[in-house]
């Protein structure tokens, strides 16, 4: 039997044929100690989401508008550093503060994603926008993640950067930083909040399907692929051995606590265009190659597309969700759609995280400096090449 064709994107033909094979071939018995089941809000399906989408989405009134800008305002006055900026120095009335609580609250322990609407981001400096947007999250989840791999960048602007350069650097350009689809996937953090600053002429439209669904369609159905991904996998970082090695670590993790969260993609096994995997490195196995295309199957079975435009903000559980993205154009010169990312967690709610996971999460959310502490590096405006630093790529 020929391998299976490996590919960052799999073809529509690939990922039918895995189906087919797996409604005629033989259910192979769980042996593994994993859940039989996640009962949880966090497993939906399509259906489920497109009846709750309206509890999914937090408008903001004119009002509660000017209350935000206000708060910003009175926390540029301070001259605090933005990376001290908390629910105690961006001052929001009582009925505020707790409307975004409860978009902590959806995160952890509802559908796991909100989307706030009604800011104009046309209205603001590169400094003010940042300054609401890091003012509304501190009252959601005001921990911030390194998202470089110097780690000490907590702000990633997400644009076509490879619209912008020649084509053989245009191909070494990560996914997440050209204007292509992007696979099914994880940015390996706990809350993941994306700012659109401007959205693409035509597509670039942004989709969520639930992880903790696919578990209980995969626990049912084919659990062998649920035990290939809880094995570890060996990444390729796409960076200098000597200072960036390989990682190896599972795709899906469970902690005794019965907790199970993923940390998936298949950019590091697949690779993308000039980024290609080490030839070096442990072969990619044809069990590892079902496996993500069972994944993105199965969460593109689920998906449902964001209601989402200019100058929302959508946070989303990234352990219980994964996320991906259609391709796009931009119509006019220069960089369009852009987005502001953060990588978030709120210790008040945070989940027991698994023993596997435990290295990654100290990485992004623990001190940088010798003496314990965090130094934080906040990115205003973008800068060409910076996406070559960033972590997590698609």
């Amino acid at each position: 039997m020929a391998a299976t064709p490996l590919s960052y994107y799999p073809s529509e033909d690939q990922l039918a044929a895995r189906i087919k094979s797996f409604e005629t071939g033989p259910v192979v018995a769980d042996q593994s100690n994993l859940p039989r089941s996640l009962d949880s809000p966090l497993a939906w399906s399509r259906k489920d989401i497109e009846n709750d989408m309206h509890k999914c989405i937090l408008k903001l009134s004119q009002n509660d508008v000017a209350t935000l800008e206000a708060a910003a305002k009175g926390f540029e006055d301070q001259s605090i550093p933005l990376s001290d900026i908390s629910s105690g120095n961006f001052v929001l009335p009582e009925h505020l503060r707790k409307s975004l609580r409860g978009v902590s609250d959806q995160c952890y322990r509802g559908r796991g994603f909100t989307v706030i609407q009604g800011l104009d981001p046309t209205k603001y400096s590169p400094e003010f926008n940042v300054v609401i947007y890091a003012g509304i999250t501190a009252h959601v989840a005001p921990q911030h993640g390194f998202l470089d791999k110097d780690r000490e960048k907590v702000l990633c602007h997400v644009v076509n950067a490879a619209g912008e350069v020649s084509a053989t650097e245009a191909a070494k350009k990560s996914p997440g930083f050209t204007d292509g689809p992007l696979a099914f996937h994880t940015d390996n953090c706990e809350i993941l909040a994306l700012y659109a600053l401007d959205v693409a002429t035509t597509g670039g439209q942004t989709f969520v399907s639930s992880s903790y669904q696919l578990f209980n369609e995969l626990v049912a159905t084919r659990p062998e692929v649920l035990q290939t991904l809880s094995d570890y996998w060996v990444l390729d970082t796409f960076k200098d051995y000597s200072q960036f090695p390989p990682v190896t670590r599972p795709m899906l993790h469970a902690s005794d606590a019965g907790n199970i969260m993923f940390t998936y993609s298949r950019f590091p096994m697949a690779g993308f265009k000039g980024k290609q995997r080490n030839p070096s490195l442990v072969p990619v196995s044809e069990k590892q190659i079902v496996a993500m295309d069972a994944v993105q199957y199965t969460m593109a079975k689920n998906a449902v597309p964001l209601p989402w435009g200019k100058g929302d903000i959508v946070f989303i559980n990234d352990m219980a969700i994964m996320h991906a993205r259609s391709s796009f154009t931009e119509n006019r010169r220069g960089l369009q759609r852009h987005l502001l990312k953060f990588y978030l967690r709120d210790p008040a709610q945070n989940w027991k995280i698994p023993e596997s996971a435990k290295k990654h999460w100290d990485k992004i959310y623990g001190p940088n400096t010798p003496e314990g502490k965090r130094a934080e590096e906040w990115c205003i405006r973008y800068e060409a090449g910076q996406e070559d630093t960033w972590e997590s790529n698609g």
